[in-house]
């Protein structure tokens, strides 16, 4: 069986986020992701790909119910210690299987995890199977044409894990896979990876011109 790209990261995954830059980044994505779940209006979240439990640490902390899906051990097992106390329920499993019920949750997201799914066609069926009717499924994807994506291959050609596992989709794809139009779109982050600080003004520096962002948001509402 191939090894998880993501099994030997879990101690670390996290310490990019505790640099400036990082803390910018995921500040960003942040507000656009609470913004997509405000129009959601879900209160039961299943994070598919969940990693180490950033995602879902803040969701339960802002009032959510969250079940955590992930395949790597190592960073379930971490995931699991950093979210003591909170309402988070992890569970072992691939995004194109999963263990539940149809209609199990209100919202499916996805935050950069189409990137890894082996068959992400797959991946959005079975998220869109999970939630019930008018439930959301919530995709976050790196743009392809975007300065990040670019350092990312770059790191993959120099053999650095996890982008050696990674497949960019695009915007295009994704609705032809869900087979619609998404609900909403929010775009985050357009300075460039090596950006200085201060970086909020890089970030409306690369807005005004014209950069792609790094980091795009999509909802559909199960019908």
């Amino acid at each position: 069986m191939r090894r998880n790209p993501f099994d030997d990261l879990a101690a670390d995954y996290e310490a990019w986020y505790a640099t400036p830059l990082g803390a910018f980044v995921i500040a960003r994505e942040e507000e656009a992701l609470c913004e997509v779940l405000a129009q959601t209006g879900a209160s039961h979240v299943l994070d598919i790909g969940a990693g180490t439990g950033w995602w879902a640490r803040r969701l339960a902390r802002g009032g959510r119910r969250v079940t955590a899906l992930e395949p790597s051990e190592p960073m379930a097992c971490l995931g699991q210690a950093r979210s003591r106390g909170l309402d988070v329920q992890w569970v072992r499993g691939v995004a194109e299987a999963l263990p539940f019920e149809p209609g199990t949750f209100d919202c499916a997201l996805l935050f950069t995890v189409i990137e890894f799914v082996s068959d992400p066609r797959r991946a959005l069926e079975e998220a869109t199977r999970a939630v019930r009717a008018g439930g959301s499924v919530v995709i976050g994807y790196l743009e392809v044409l975007s300065a990040w994506a670019a350092w990312y291959r770059s790191l993959a050609d120099q053999g650095v894990a996890p982008w050696t596992a990674a497949r960019f989709v695009t915007g295009e794809l994704l609705q032809q896979w869900m087979g619609r139009a998404p609900e909403g779109m929010w775009s985050s982050v357009w300075l460039v990876p090596h950006a200085r600080p201060p970086f909020g003004e890089a970030d409306r520096c690369g807005r005004r011109a014209g950069n792609v962002q790094a980091l795009t948001l999509v909802w559909w509402r199960k019908l």
